[in-house]
């Protein structure tokens, strides 16, 4: 295989290693914030779960869109 091709397929199991992670942190957020819900807890920690949550599916997103 010449180097681009070599350099191409790292690029790919770098991305989708990315996604990989990025599903399990949305998963452990998700989790968390099911918890937080659950026995009411506080509001701006709520949001800020809810605001990394979104970040991190947008950047999910984008990664797709890559491939």
């Amino acid at each position: 295989m010449n180097k681009q091709a070599i350099d191409g397929l790292k690029k790919e199991e770098e991305s989708k290693d990315q996604i990989k992670e990025l599903k399990q942190a949305i998963r452990h957020l998700e989790i968390e914030l099911d918890y937080e819900e659950s026995r009411s807890g506080s509001y701006k920690y709520i949001t800020s779960l809810e605001k990394q949550i979104d970040e991190k599916y947008q950047l999910l997103e984008s990664l797709y869109e890559n491939n």
